[in-house]
């Protein structure tokens, strides 16, 4: 698709995302709701402001009524949506670096736009067949305050109070205006940082990433706090340190929910992304459920298809009994709960219930016409090199070679940036190192040799 990427669309702004696409989308969305009730919402980025306005003066040209919800998380639009309208935009660029901005779309359930929706709305746009309202068809914007309901809904469904300690780092994003405040209405004793909003990220980079946050170990430690969460821009994405300060892998924070809700359920299955680890895997089967993969940025998709209990993706979960969408409130909230109720510290959760594996990611630089051409050779190297190691390919979203060892080797370009994605796993730290040195220099070579054509 041309405009639509993993998570909605995203790109640089006036490069990509612009005033005019805003209200183009605007007007696409209109038309493909038929002009009834749209909720709108931006995150804190600079340029956020005018593509919201730019985007309700689109949707008001077909006769859509606008709820402004303003400067909101994204997890909270969603919910607003399911709420209070037949769908919903977002104005945020997620985690992606200040100079960018985007644009996501909800359904009425809170759901983001399946991938054939995302296809109709691209023909809307590209056709320009615009509904146009009459003069006396336009509706008005109407403000529409979310953040206390939103905490209520969030309180009442992981229904549990806390005295621990919980030090939070907002990125400067959207997040900022509600996790707190959450927090401490569930009773926790809070330390905020990062914690205004500023499109500019004075604090950190957005992305949750370790090596963007990695000071919050050593913070975690001086402060003696009993868990560390850490948000991206829109504040979907969930970034966790136990007790001693150390990360916690984004798969053990799936593997530790998924277990949870395989044990609740007495089985079911968790749809998790192509780029998830084995320990997911090890904790499922072993409580009597299923894993099964999708694409990146699908999640919704797959609870769609395999009814799943369970969702998630790096990063980010969705909790299907609150609600369809990625949500790291929720997250937050019953990852406290989890603490509580089992009685020990987060590292001695982990160390006793989640198998450890080894990964390691990486991102090569790739323009993104080089990147088809890319991942054709790197595959091609790679099935060569792997040979009788391979158990199976799959091939849903780029190339992940499952290996007869339980390691997994993943190159996947990324659907919102200009890069191929590497991801490996082994049982090893040796293994690893080996895979992924043999994978990255794969790819480096393999864009070289595309932009060289």
């Amino acid at each position: 698709m041309r405009l639509f990427g993993t998570a909605g669309i995203r790109g640089t702004l006036w490069e990509k995302v612009t005033p005019n696409l805003a209200m183009d989308i605007g007007k696409a969305v209109g038309t493909y709701i038929e002009g009834k009730t749209v909720v709108v919402a931006r995150d804190g980025r600079t340029s956020s402001v005018m593509l919201k306005n730019a985007l309700i003066s689109g949707l008001l040209s077909t006769g859509t009524e606008v709820l402004d919800a303003d400067l909101i998380p994204t997890p909270a639009l969603a919910w607003a949506t399911r709420k209070n309208g037949d769908g919903g935009v977002m104005i945020t660029a997620s985690h992606n670096p200040p100079t960018d901005n985007g644009i996501k779309v909800f359904n009425g359930d809170g759901t983001e736009f399946y991938v054939e929706q995302e296809r109709e709305l691209e023909e809307l746009v590209f056709s320009g067949n615009f509904r146009k309202a009459m003069w006396n068809e336009l509706k008005t914007v109407k403000a529409l305050d979310v953040i206390d309901e939103y905490i209520g809904a969030v309180l009442d469904f992981v229904n549990h109070e806390t005295e621990l300690k919980v030090l939070y780092d907002g990125a400067n994003g959207a997040g900022s205006v509600l996790a707190p405040y959450l927090l401490r209405e569930m009773g926790a004793r809070v330390i905020s940082m990062n914690a205004h909003v500023d499109g500019h990220f004075p604090g950190r980079k957005p992305e949750p990433r370790y090596e963007n946050i990695a000071y919050l170990g050593e913070l975690a430690r001086e402060l003696g706090v009993d868990l560390v969460v850490a948000q991206d821009g829109d504040a979907d994405r969930i970034a966790v340190f136990d007790e001693k300060g150390q990360y916690v892998n984004e798969d053990t924070v799936i593997a530790l929910f998924a277990k949870l809700y395989v044990e609740e359920h007495g089985g079911g299955t968790v749809v998790v992304s192509i780029d998830t680890g084995s320990r997911i895997d090890h904790v499922v089967e072993n409580a009597g459920g299923r894993v099964v993969r999708v694409p990146l940025g699908q999640p919704h998709d797959g609870i769609k298809k395999y009814g799943a209990i369970f969702a998630a993706e790096p990063w980010k979960l969705v909790h299907p009994k609150f609600g369809p969408w990625i949500d790291s409130f929720v997250t937050m909230g019953l990852l406290i709960k989890l603490i509580d109720e089992r009685g020990k510290p987060l590292s001695q959760i982990i160390r006793e219930e989640i198998p450890t594996y080894y990964l390691t990611k990486k991102n090569v630089k790739c323009p993104d016409e080089f990147k088809k051409a890319t991942l054709e050779r790197a595959y091609k190297v790679l099935e060569e090199k792997l040979g009788k190691e391979v158990k199976e390919v799959l091939t849903i979203s780029g190339y992940r070679f499952q290996l007869k060892d339980g390691s997994w080797v993943l190159v996947r370009p990324s659907g919102t940036e200009p890069k191929i994605r590497v991801v490996v796993e082994a049982p090893s730290e040796k293994r690893r190192d080996e895979l992924f040195e043999l994978a990255y220099e794969t790819v480096k070579k393999s864009v070289e040799a595309a932009m060289k054509k």
